[in-house]
């Protein structure tokens, strides 16, 4: 249980960490001129973030995140894993967008994603002891 817990910290830091240097990278796409044809600013929307290295970085990041994550689902139970990874996520992107220079988010929000990852720590924890008492009360055969 341990390395599952080890991996969605990883899963919540990957995606937290990307996801204010992708809002950063794909800055600007609102500019794109109104052509009239869907199609055409669909292009070149596509071609204004697909040139930036600074968008495609943290994106490949953000998806090898989730591949950790799908990977992690093998073994972790998803009653823990979703809360576990997006609460850290969100603790993540936090501190990374104020770290960025973004506005911290407010005091109600702040003492929800604590207590957010205080449930998931206690919820961890939980697991641990149940998979305690399951490996002291089984009996091997003989």
């Amino acid at each position: 249980m341990l390395e599952t817990a080890v991996q969605l910290l990883a899963v919540g830091l990957l995606w937290g960490v990307t996801n204010p240097f992708i809002r950063l990278g794909s800055q600007g796409i609102e500019s794109v001129k109104d052509t009239g044809s869907k199609w055409r600013n669909l292009l070149l929307e596509v071609c204004t973030v697909g040139s930036r290295w600074r968008y495609w970085i943290p994106f490949g990041l953000n998806q090898c995140g989730s591949a950790l994550y799908v990977w992690t689902l093998q073994s972790a139970s998803i009653t823990v894993a979703v809360p576990v990874a997006n609460s850290l996520s969100f603790a993540f992107t936090a501190i990374t967008g104020y770290a960025l220079g973004e506005k911290l988010p407010g005091k109600k929000v702040i003492l929800g994603t604590f207590l957010i990852c205080c449930g998931s720590t206690l919820m961890i924890y939980d697991k641990l002891v149940q998979e305690q008492k399951q490996e002291n009360h089984s009996i091997p055969f003989q």
